[in-house]
This record gives C-alpha cells, structure tokens and sequence, in this order.
C-alpha cells in the first residue's frame, strides 16, 4: 500500500511540475487591435491551426499580428502569410525571449504566446513558468531597490495568490497582467529578484485545510490593518487585525484632502435617502483612532469606502474635520488595508525574515511547499 502511494506521489509531483506553467493575458487593459512580436532571443517555431511557418532566429525577424473581427491576420517580416483563428509560437529552450508591444507598452517576455482574436480585440496569451511568472510579478508590484528578505515575502504571496486566483479561465488563460489580478512586467534582470524567488521555490501560504489563501497585499495601512468585511461583503480567514507600526513613517503614511461642505452634504444625502437639511445643522467632525466600518453623522451610517470610491481617497482610513464652508480629511495610509502592508514589510525585512514577515501579517496560515500541498491533499 505504501508503495502504491509512493508510487501515486512520485507521479504527481512529476506531472505537477511539468504542468506548473500559467497563462497570463498580456496587454490587458489596453485590448489592442495590434501587436508586434520582435526577435530577441533564441528561436521560436511558429506555426497556426492549419499551417507551420519560418523560424524566428534572425534579429530583424517580426511578425505583426491584426485583430480581424474573430481571427487575426499576421504579417512576418511586412509580409502577408494568412488570417486564422490563432498562431502560435513556442520557445525551443527556457531563455528565449521576444520583444511584444501594443504601441503603447513594450517589453521583453519569455515562455510561449498564442495570439487569438475577440469582437476585434488581439489576445496574447503568454505561456510562463510559475516563477519567471513570479519574478514578473515582483517586478511590477514591489519595483527595485528593497530587501532580499523583503522580496522573498512577495515572491511566496504572489505565488500562492497566482494559484487561489484563476479568474479568466472563460477567456482562455488563468490572469491577466494587470492590477484587476498582479501586476505583470515580464523579463525581470535584477538578481536579487530572482535569487529571492529561487531560495523561496514552491513555497505558497496555506490555511488549515490545505487552501491556497488570497494573499491580500496593500501600499501603507497607516498603523492598522483591517479585515476584508469592512472593505467587501464578505470576511475572509487568515486576515485578521493587526496594530502596525513599522509603516508609520513610510511615505504613505499620511495624507489630507479638502472637500467642499456642499459636496459633502449632498453626497451623505445622496447615501442615506435623507434630505440635505438633515445634514446642515449636524455636526460632520468624525475622529477614526483606530478602523472603522462607517462614518456615522447623527443616527445615520454611510459606510467608508463608499466615501473613498467618490472622493478618490487614498484609503478609509481618516478622520473628518469641518472648516467654515470645508470638509478636511486627515488620512492615514494607502489601499484597502487588508493583509500585508508593503511599506510595513519593507521596514520589517531590515530586521525580520521574510517568515516573521508572512506570520505577522496572515494569521493562522502555514509556510508550504506546493508538491506537499498536493501530496497530501491525496487523503
């Protein structure tokens, strides 16, 4: 029996890591009409659904795909060479990489790309190793110039939340490569990056039952962190309050903005249903010490971050002041509040491994590598 399941395991990790690429939408929010594919290193066979092409192996070898309708029409090297439903090249070694912009953005991408059209719109999937997938990632998330030990704890969050989140699987890959999922910049060439990565292979955040977290991450929570059910309707395991101080001196950590008291009277109005006469003879000072869920102005609640969506605030977390004919708000931090504060973690990372890091911040979670968590979700 233990040989069976041996056996059983041996299976898994192999196809596990064999299979442990994820495909990312590229140029997400931009949904281009065209884009262009430019040599950059290795070779690329590229082929369609009905045909095989050129090589890509030459500096000067490009290819330009055109969004037609529901399929695309490609261009190689300023030739016409047919319009499919899709192409596709793959990378013959692991450091091929080619070039792709949108005409507005342009980077540098390695792993695989299939190129498909929808309502007119080019789609670039790009076909990537979990961890290049992850280098990317802190690349555009966390940017240069931190901490080894910081870079580790947004290696292992962005990992396990590139695994609990696949939410474009109705379009044909896993994420997109923009905020609505990470922040994707593909080739990273910082070492510290990729060392951090590597000496934090496999790991993801667990919880209890074995269930990748959604490792929730914000700029600054201005000394508290909040639970999800104060920002969504919905409040989620492994996030819980946690008194920060190592953001406070971080440069998010404080803000203000001035809002007209007009403004603010008939957007509470608005809200509440009442009418803007209830608001006039009320008092609007509010003092937030600690997080709250809403502002609360004689028996009415108008709940924070509805306030922060219309005013454009940096977070919920403020106090309210009124001035004459003004509202001031006096805010702390930057970003929704839940789960790891980035600044915060970037201070910590100078004195604190990137373990003490992850357990301060995401409570009642464990530290594992993914072939275990397979292994013995078996049971």
């Amino acid at each position: 029996m233990k040989k069976i399941i041996l056996i059983q395991f041996l299976l898994l990790v192999a196809l596990y890591s064999e299979a442990r690429e994820l495909r990312i939408g590229l140029f997400y929010a931009n949904s281009p009409k065209r884009v262009t594919m430019n040599y950059n290193v290795g070779r690329y066979t590229f082929f369609s659904e009905n045909k095989s092409y050129k090589t890509l192996s030459n500096k000067t070898d490009k290819i330009v795909f055109i969004a037609e309708g529901d399929k695309v029409t490609a261009y190689y090297n300023n030739k016409t060479i047919g319009t499919n439903t899709w192409f596709r090249l793959e990378k013959n070694s692991e450091q091929n990489s080619l070039t792709l912009t949108d005409g507005k953005t342009t980077r540098p991408y390695q792993g695989n790309f299939v190129v498909y059209s929808i309502k007119g719109k080019i789609k670039i999937v790009n076909e990537i190793a979990i961890d290049k997938y992850v280098e990317g990632v802190i690349k555009g998330e966390a940017g240069y110039g931190y901490e080894l030990e910081y870079y580790k704890v947004q290696a292992v969050i962005s990992r396990t939340y590139a695994l609990h989140h696949q939410k474009h699987k109705y379009e044909g890959f896993d994420l997109c490569d923009h905020t609505h999922c990470q922040v994707y910049k593909g080739i990273n060439d910082r070492s510290n990056i990729s060392d951090a990565v590597n000496q934090t292979a496999e790991e993801v955040l667990v919880d209890s039952s074995l269930n990748y977290i959604n490792t929730l991450f914000h700029s600054n929570c201005g000394g508290n962190t909040v639970t999800t059910d104060f920002v969504w309707s919905k409040r989620l395991p492994c996030m819980e309050r946690v008194k920060d101080t190592f953001c406070l001196n971080s440069s998010q950590a404080k803000w203000k903005k001035t809002v007209s008291k007009s403004s603010w009277i008939s957007f509470l109005a608005a809200e509440t249903k009442k009418p803007t006469s209830y608001f006039s003879d009320k008092k609007l000072n509010f003092e937030q010490t600690e997080r709250k869920e809403f502002y609360s102005v004689g028996n009415q609640n108008v709940r924070l971050v509805n306030i922060r969506q219309k005013y454009r605030l940096k977070s919920t977390y403020f106090s309210v002041y009124e001035i004459g004919n003004q509202i001031v708000l006096i805010g702390r931090g930057y970003g929704h509040g839940v789960g790891l504060c980035q600044e915060g973690g970037i201070v910590m990372s100078k004195t604190h491994s990137y373990r003490d890091i992850l357990y301060f911040y995401y409570q009642d979670v464990s530290i594992m590598n993914i072939s275990k968590v397979e292994y013995y979700r078996l049971f």
